[in-house]
């Protein structure tokens, strides 16, 4: 499990959400979702089947309506697992995007990576997202964990985006990747 955790993740960084859920879901039968409707990669997803959502079709992402699962299983908690993994590599993504842009921009005479609470933030960001590597390593077993995990992922998100200031909220922002990803989750993540 460790690896495919591992996979998930350098997926999700190396190139986007799309990618790392396609890593996650890679032998999963998506016959059931917790809610009814499944996030799946954009290019899985027949046009005929799919929920229109704008930012999701530009992460590469599909909503595709299907049964909803009746109870939380073994494998939604492992798969919760695996795109946890998935969405911390689009948060180190994300934040390394957020790294590129403040290092372009000045304030008060020097780059913005340069403030004590840019680099503040940063430090707590990438803190964070270690720590949730490691719970995910070990909480394979606890739906209960899995879902607070994705809870504390969504809000690595928008601390990310926030550093990207308001071009952070805009359609055409690696920002929009927060939104989709804290949908993706929705979907899979009981709870």
């Amino acid at each position: 499990m460790t690896n495919r955790i591992t996979a998930c993740e350098q997926a999700g960084y190396l190139d986007g959400l799309a990618a790392g859920l396609a890593q996650a879901l890679t032998d999963v039968e998506i016959v059931a979702a917790p809610g009814g409707t499944a996030a799946v990669p954009a290019d899985w997803a027949s046009d005929g089947e799919t929920i229109p959502h704008s930012l999701a079709a530009r992460e590469g992402v599909a909503f595709v309506r299907v049964p909803a699962a009746t109870e939380t299983t073994a494998t939604l908690t492992e798969l919760g697992v695996l795109l946890g993994a998935a969405r911390l590599g689009a948060t180190r993504r994300l934040a390394d995007h957020a790294v590129a842009h403040l290092s372009g921009r000045t304030s008060g005479g020097e780059p913005t990576i340069r403030k004590q609470l840019v680099l503040g933030t940063l430090a707590d960001l990438l803190t964070e997202v270690e720590a949730l590597r490691v719970q995910l390593m070990v909480s394979a077993a606890s739906a209960e964990t899995v879902a607070d995990v994705h809870h504390r992922i969504t809000d690595l998100d928008w601390e990310a985006a926030k550093l990207l200031g308001a071009s952070g909220y805009l359609a055409d922002s690696p920002g929009r990747s927060c939104h989709v990803s804290e949908l993706v989750a929705n979907c899979w993540v009981a709870g």
